[in-house]
């Protein structure tokens, strides 16, 4: 399974997704479009509050990014940790309820849906499995209510059905769901 390198996840790749989607009119540059998806859409802001302290925490202001990423939940609903790394392009269509833990990693042009969690196993005398958090490929869509946890590896351009929980690595090119979650169809 080819992961993707998270390094290229930043705000003007996501600034470059807004204005190719939103920003033309009949293939004009259209500002007030962007401009009005970045005033309203509650998932846009979360993404873009999360690259600013996505920053701060990269330069060591840890406290700070950790009470911007409270200010970010209360305002927005997501909880995305600043130590997640997330890939340019990614899109939170609903962002209440989506959480994203310390050590996940998501690809490019991710497609993230409501109340999506995304984190590792947690700390338990019943767990003795491997820890570790998530990594999604490019391209995944995770529709409503998707629960991914622990070391699990998400292909490329892959799909996983609403209200499914994820245990096990899924693989390329795939549509999965149940809980727990399994293949329905390779394309």
């Amino acid at each position: 399974m080819n992961m993707i390198n998270n390094s290229n996840g930043n705000l003007k790749g996501d600034i470059k997704y807004l204005f190719s989607r939103y920003g033309t009119i009949k293939g004009r540059p259209n500002i007030w479009g962007a401009i009005r998806i970045l005033l309203v859409k509650p998932g846009v802001q979360a993404l873009i509050f999360y690259r600013f302290y996505r920053k701060l925490y990269r330069i060591r202001l840890r406290l700070l990014s950790e009470i911007c990423c409270r200010i970010n939940f209360f305002l927005n609903g997501a909880e995305i940790d600043p130590c997640a790394e997330i890939g340019s392009g990614c899109r939170i269509w609903h962002p209440s309820g989506v959480v994203i833990g310390r050590g996940v990693k998501i690809g490019k042009n991710v497609s993230i849906f409501s109340n999506v969690t995304l984190g590792g196993l947690g700390h338990s005398i019943f767990h003795h499995g491997e820890p570790g958090y998530p990594e999604i490929g490019d391209n995944v869509i995770l529709y409503t209510n998707v629960t991914v946890l622990g070391p699990v590896k998400i292909g490329n351009n892959t799909a996983i059905g609403a209200h499914s929980l994820v245990l096990n690595s899924i693989p390329e090119n795939c549509l999965a769901a149940g809980t727990p979650a399994k293949i329905i169809k390779r394309l």
